[in-house]
């Protein structure tokens, strides 16, 4: 392994989150591609418990975490600004996973280089753009994957789904006041009540919570639809990931999301908080949706070859081209 070792600030945040789990994996993949990587977590002997991860966790609480000068550490734009870390003696590297949070507890746009950060990695091509315009450093597109468990094969891309639809939206959007997965979720439980009524075959509304990320994925592959409200996000995980399980989506762009989203081809896609448009579309295709099989199942289709393009190797690549420069 390299003299320099690379640490991964991440958040003690035990809430399903993708992007939480894509830096444990950027430590599992660097580590195999023989890189000295590492987790850090304020805590003590925290861990997820939604993710089934094996990596070495050092805990800054425990005095575990020493960075010398020629160490790497990687933090995520939410926690570029912490004044606790500024004291550490080594280099910083900054990963931006989201477009929206990293200007949040600043009085106004910084340069990343005056925070002391020599590079930054961005996951898609939009959020590169706004590093690149904003920050001061042209990002590393260091794409993220989608965990194979994800993936349907061929008999369970086409075979008949459970009539179920899968809702998703953050309880932080909730929280903040946004109305659009409540307005949304009222509006589709009298639907399905006439529905289930006039056709005498029921559909259930489900509440992604609770569930590890393996069990999202069984989830996705029997589901029918997917909806998800979210709308300050760059790749917004579960959107990808029911594409890749045949789990039709329904969703915003969430700005991200237009690097990867063909609204009517591989997902049914509207403007943020179009909440309208979106709930009675999909209102009109579980009314119509044994009528409407040939025209979900190209959908899937497309969603499944836009996901195939979010493989672990591209990621793997990506990771030991910038980290091959760095520790030379």
């Amino acid at each position: 392994m390299s003299g320099s070792r690379i640490h991964y600030l991440v958040p003690d945040y035990d809430v399903p989150s993708w992007g939480v789990g894509l830096l444990y994996h950027h430590v599992r993949l660097l580590r195999e591609i023989g890189f000295d990587a590492y987790v850090v977590h304020r805590g003590k002997r925290f861990r997820l418990s939604w993710l089934d991860l094996e990596v070495p966790v050092l805990s800054i609480e425990a005095n575990e975490f020493q960075p010398r000068p020629e160490d790497i550490l990687v933090m995520p734009e939410v926690m570029a600004h912490d004044p606790a870390t500024a004291t550490w003696a080594c280099r910083r590297v900054v990963i931006v996973l989201g477009n929206f949070l990293m200007w949040e507890g600043t009085e106004e746009a910084f340069d990343y280089r005056d925070l002391g950060f020599e590079a930054a990695m961005a996951i898609l091509p939009s959020t590169g753009d706004i590093i690149a315009r904003h920050c001061g450093l042209e990002p590393a597109l260091v794409p993220p994957f989608i965990a194979p468990y994800f993936f349907a094969d061929s008999n369970e891309l086409s075979r008949p789904r459970e009539r179920r639809l899968v809702m998703v939206g953050k309880p932080d959007y909730r929280q903040a006041g946004y109305l659009d997965y409540d307005i949304a979720s009222k509006l589709l439980r009298r639907q399905v009540r006439r529905v289930g009524r006039e056709q005498g075959r029921d559909w259930e509304l489900l509440e992604l919570s609770g569930q590890t990320h393996r069990q999202v994925a069984e989830t996705m592959k029997r589901a029918a639809f997917l909806l998800n409200t979210n709308t300050l996000e760059a790749f917004n995980s579960t959107v990808p990931e029911a594409l890749a399980a045949g789990c039709v989506v329904f969703c915003y762009d969430a700005y991200g999301g237009r690097d990867f989203l063909e609204p009517g081809k591989n997902a049914f896609v509207w403007p943020n908080n179009h909440v309208y448009p979106l709930v009675e579309e999909l209102c009109r295709v579980i009314e119509q949706y044994d009528q409407s099989q040939d025209r979900l199942a190209a959908v899937r289709a497309a969603a499944a070859e836009t996901a195939g393009q979010f493989q672990e190797a591209q990621t793997a690549r990506a990771l030991g081209s910038l980290f091959g420069g760095l520790v030379r």
